[in-house]
């Protein structure tokens, strides 16, 4: 299928959708722990259980890629991913709730792979950047799935109800776009595969740099909810809407993120959002009221949303080396990030509440300061 305006839109659909089916979990986060009557270090072992699959999975699908095609991964993967949604909501305690948790980790490596490989191939049919783009259409459908969610939750409506209707209609949804989507580029096979290796130099220091991103990213998809519900005992919809105001920001930042790059240079966004992600999660875990958690979040998200994608652009430009090596080997490094997250913050909260749980990840934000003073400017 040729490069068309609605391949293209099938594309940032397919982001779209894997962002919706994964999101209206988040939400929901509250209730399930008060179902399965378990306290903040369960909740983080179990919560432990999706980057852990999702980890895994990164090591093993490059074949089913291989085997399938992009395109098929995403069309089959994706769909897979969406209905596997539904283990958690079945969950009897925090053992299987885990393991629930690794299945879909496992699930969504091969969507996050293969739609990121397609948005790639896209990018050189078209002749243009669009992956920034594409995560911003990725934030957009979190923001929707986080109101879905949280509409569910006000109405009363039990989580694997929820995950029975809709989790089925994102499957069929995506086998519709991803369908639509440009034909993969054909590989050349007699290439050797090259096994991983540890990076070195300037890299290595790249590679660090999202890491505190990616950890504060996942606090706030993971933990912010429960914060809002049981910290200023929000509602469910009034919590849904707090979080979509992070997701909402940060996909708009997402779509300014190249221009911006432009203008100030890719060191100087990073170091910029890194500052703002930084005082915004210290403001967001201090909130005493929405008036304050609400503003706290966009700014997060503000922080947040360019500096993992801005990196991946800089790693792929690094003089001497492949292009597509280092941005696999960025993404491995970093999604580390996700599995510090959960027991990190589930022991910080069982011992100091999770109001100051959230507060200590703030340091982070000075990550890329030392990362990169002594890094040219690209």
């Amino acid at each position: 299928m040729p490069s068309s305006p609605g391949s293209l839109t099938s594309l940032r659909l397919v982001f779209a959708l894997n962002a919706l089916g994964l999101s209206v979990w988040f939400p929901r986060i509250p209730d399930v722990k008060q179902a399965l009557d378990l306290d903040v270090l369960e909740l983080a072992f179990a919560l432990f259980g999706m980057p852990a699959g999702t980890m895994l999975g990164f090591l093993i699908v490059e074949r089913i890629t291989d085997r399938l095609g992009v395109r098929k991964t995403c069309v089959w993967g994706g769909s897979i991913f969406f209905l596997s949604f539904i283990g958690p909501a079945l969950a009897t305690g925090p053992v299987t709730l885990g393991l629930a948790l690794f299945v879909c980790g496992l699930t969504i490596a091969s969507i996050e792979v293969a739609m990121n490989a397609k948005a790639s191939q896209t990018e050189t049919e078209l002749g243009r950047r669009m992956m920034t783009g594409c995560h911003a259409w990725w934030s957009f459908g979190t923001v929707t799935g986080a109101l879905v969610a949280g509409a569910f939750a006000q109405a009363g409506i039990g989580f694997l109800t929820q995950q029975i209707i809709l989790q089925p209609i994102f499957a069929v949804l995506n086998v519709w776009f991803a369908l639509r989507m440009i034909d993969d580029v054909a590989l050349d096979r007699s290439t050797p595969k090259e096994k991983f290796r540890m990076p070195e130099g300037a890299l290595l220091v790249l590679c660090m740099v999202p890491i505190g991103a990616l950890l504060i990213e996942g606090a706030m998809l993971e933990w912010s909810a429960l914060f809002l519900r049981e910290n200023l005992e929000l509602d469910p919809f009034t919590t849904s809407a707090t979080f979509s105001a992070f997701a909402l920001s940060m996909g708009i930042v997402r779509l300014l993120g190249d221009p911006l790059a432009e203008r100030f240079g890719p060191h100087g966004v990073i170091l910029g959002s890194a500052a703002l992600m930084g005082v915004g999660i210290l403001m967001f875990g201090g909130s005493g009221s929405i008036y304050m958690a609400a503003p706290a979040a966009a700014m997060v998200g503000l922080g947040c949303g360019n500096i993992y994608p801005l990196t991946m652009s800089i790693v792929g430009r690094l003089p001497g080396t492949k292009p597509a090596r280092n941005v696999a080997t960025l993404a491995l490094i970093a999604f580390t990030a996700f599995l510090i997250g959960p027991p990190l913050i589930g022991v910080a909260a069982k011992l100091f509440g999770l109001p100051m749980a959230l507060m200590i990840l703030s340091p982070f934000g000075v990550v890329p300061f030392l990362l990169l003073r002594r890094q040219g400017r690209h």
